[in-house]
């Protein structure tokens, strides 16, 4: 018997063995709107569903798609904790410190000691049939309601394989669920330093940023030490700026002021979970990445190709084989200072675009001001201008792509799922397996009645393949009990769009 089944069992038992008979039936969603602005867990009977537990978790990410994803998983978390419960471990360190001080001839040493207990937690088990009962935004964060219920749960115990007819032993394999949910977090020690020019707070407060940042880069680190290395220095770029969501809790071990430098050392405790996540995210989208360039610039087309390919782009020249263009543009001009001397300055722009759909990701460009050269001849002045144009763009070209395609793949991209010969049925089988066994959701949807084609727009933060293999499956194996006897076949997969036919 599950976890899962045995817990509601247990909870029918007790409420049986304490006479306890609810006067009236509440309500799952009943549940969703008291808990907004609150989250956390509640439990109760439903009329129609038995024994329920909502658990509601919440985001305060700017990125919509990410955000849900976040919430969705603080959620199942909550209801993994409450169900399948939470292992501790914990480990103690100790350092001491010695101070000598010198009175004359005299010398005393005094020593401390110290005593660190740094406690882990970590979530095991998987939970079936959970569904989602509501998501949306409230005073700017994002929250996902989740609930498993009694009914549900009988459900989930029909798509078990039947018992063999010749008599032979009963297979009880369980299909793939369709949320499930696994966390580990892990104690890394890190040091972070900061300048003493802001003054003791600010450099403080830098200190412990430069510290937790250490942290979460040392968790990544190993991580990706058994992955090909090509884009382990993007991968780094595109998490650097929001290191503090991968960890849940720190203790400061040290810290002190040293050669004009406040540093602090602490034990963060990094959710690995989140970060391996978020990394095979990113190398996923980097690595489907392929470019081509356009240049007013022919000469310094190469400058930016071997930029690219530093930072371990590939460049393609067949433009239809591209995903993404990069278009740079150049323009210097004639200028002139305050005592009537002429110089050149040099104006760059870099635009990324989405080739599939022609929207501009990021345009980066550089500071004109700062390239104005003034020497003789002009032919020497704008070759200096130009040079000094390429080296700010250089500094600043990296960062900006690399953060830009994560954001910009983040957001998701719509894909339309075409169902033919479908009914209403057919597609609320669809969109709950993708919306509950994906990271991506439904939109919207057409329905064309003349051919009984339904084409679903379902937003998801990756390649349309990629959620197939987490949702394919599901959706077969829903069929197979809620279908009535109909069948879907894929009949086209590719990177805009997938067709089926409902047999």
């Amino acid at each position: 018997m599950s976890k899962t089944a045995a817990f509601f069992q247990y909870l029918i038992l007790m409420m049986s063995a304490l006479f306890v008979v609810p006067c009236f039936a509440s309500d799952p969603m009943d549940d969703v709107f008291s808990m907004l602005g609150q989250g956390g867990t509640r439990s109760g009977v439903s009329e129609m569903d038995g024994y329920y537990v909502v658990a509601m978790g919440t985001s305060n990410r700017s990125s919509k798609a990410k955000g849900i994803e976040e919430a969705r998983i603080d959620a199942l978390r909550q209801l993994n904790e409450m169900i399948n419960g939470v292992t501790a471990s914990g480990s103690t360190h100790v350092s001491m410190s010695y101070t000598t001080l010198s009175d004359g001839a005299k010398q005393h040493e005094f020593s401390e000691e110290r005593f660190i207990d740094v406690v882990n937690t970590s979530f095991s088990g998987s939970l079936s049939a959970v569904k989602m009962l509501h998501s949306g935004k409230f005073k700017d964060e994002h929250f996902v309601a989740l609930a498993i219920t009694e009914a549900d749960i009988v459900k989930v115990g029909r798509l078990k394989s039947a018992p063999s007819r010749s008599g032979g032993a009963v297979s009880a394999t369980v299909v793939e669920t369709v949320a499930a949910f696994s966390s580990h977090e892990k104690s890394v020690e890190a040091k972070g330093l900061a300048s003493m020019k802001s003054g003791e707070a600010k450099a403080r407060e830098e200190a412990l940023l430069d510290a937790i940042r250490n942290a979460v880069q040392q968790a990544q680190g190993v991580m990706l030490s058994g992955k090909s290395g090509q884009f382990n220095d993007a991968v780094s770029m595109a998490i650097s700026t929001k290191t503090q969501g991968y960890v849940s809790s720190y203790e400061v071990l040290d810290e002190d002021i040293e050669r004009g430098q406040y540093y602090v050392v602490l034990v963060a405790n990094v959710n690995q979970g989140k970060l391996l996540h978020d990394a095979s995210f990113y190398l996923d989208v980097l690595g489907n990445a392929r470019f081509s360039i356009q240049s007013d610039n022919r000469q310094k087309s190469q400058w930016l190709i071997d930029e690219l390919q530093g930072l371990g782009f590939s460049i393609t020249e067949d433009a239809s084989a591209a995903t993404h263009t990069f278009r740079l543009q150049q323009h210097q001009r004639s200028v002139e200072d305050h005592k009537g001397a002429k110089g050149i300055e040099t104006a760059l722009s870099i635009d990324l675009i989405d080739d599939h759909t022609g929207n501009i990701v990021l345009s980066v460009v550089n500071e004109p001001m700062k390239t104005r050269i003034y020497v003789t001849p002009e032919s020497r002045a704008k070759q200096v201008s130009e040079h000094q144009a390429y080296k700010q763009m250089g500094k600043k070209m990296g960062l900006e792509v690399i953060q830009s395609l994560a954001a910009h793949a983040e957001q998701g991209e719509v894909y339309p799922i075409i169902l033919h010969n479908a009914n209403r049925n057919d597609t609320a089988i669809f969109r709950h397996v993708l919306e509950n066994s994906t990271e991506g959701s439904v939109e919207n949807w057409a329905w064309d009645k003349s051919g009984k084609t339904m084409t679903l727009n379902y937003r998801f933060s990756g390649s349309l393949s990629q959620a197939f293999d987490q949702g394919l499956d599901e959706i077969y194996q829903t069929f197979k009990v809620e279908g009535k006897g109909r069948r879907p076949h894929l009949k086209a997969l590719n990177e805009r769009d997938a067709v089926f036919e409902i047999l």
